[in-house]
């Protein structure tokens, strides 16, 4: 987790949440939407995925994307929907020079004597590629509309999508859970 914001005087508990993942590859959506849902029914919280398909989810007008999923929260009385969307995926390639490395070797010539010798290493120089990936969730309120939680994380070299998205699940609702009243203590 890099960065969590709250608003000041959120009051509200936000129990019942929508999850919508901007991705138009529908793999993505259904996987991290998925994983994230999952987590959050294991904790207190009671949400569901955006159910539309990539197909029918207008991408190219914001507007009217915000409208639908606004009135898809209302209509499933959701205290408010969570977005997430990547914000930034960038490689890095790290130049790592040839090395040698030496380690001291000692090897027994009898009871009272030793002999150390040097054992040497050559790693041959290489180049380590990274690839750091940097997620934004919002939590809007349904009524209102208005952002009132954010949180921006960094992952680098994820295993898999399944997993990043289950580890950023986890990062998410206990970061929900540190930032916003706790259900039943409204």
């Amino acid at each position: 987790m890099d960065r969590i914001e709250a608003a000041p005087t959120v009051d509200k508990n936000y129990e019942k949440v929508l999850v919508f993942v901007v991705s138009a590859k529908q793999n993505v959506r259904d996987v991290v939407e998925t994983k994230i849902v999952t987590k959050m029914n294991e904790s207190e919280f009671q949400s569901a995925r955006f159910g539309m398909a990539n197909s029918d989810v207008p991408w190219e007008d914001e507007e009217e994307l915000g409208a639908l999923v606004a009135e898809n929260a209302s209509a499933g009385q959701y205290d408010g929907v969570l977005v997430i969307s990547l914000m930034s995926k960038d490689r890095d390639a790290r130049y790592v020079p040839e090395q040698v490395v030496y380690q001291p070797i000692t090897t027994s010539v009898g009871p009272l004597a030793s002999t150390t010798y040097m054992d040497t290493t050559v790693v041959p120089k290489s180049y380590e590629e990274t690839t750091n990936y940097v997620l934004k969730s919002t939590l809007f309120d349904t009524e209102t509309t208005n952002p009132v939680w954010q949180m921006y994380s960094t992952t680098v070299d994820p295993d898999s999508l399944g997993k990043a998205a289950e580890d950023f699940g986890e990062a998410v609702v206990k970061a929900l859970r540190k930032t916003l009243p706790q259900p039943g203590k409204e």
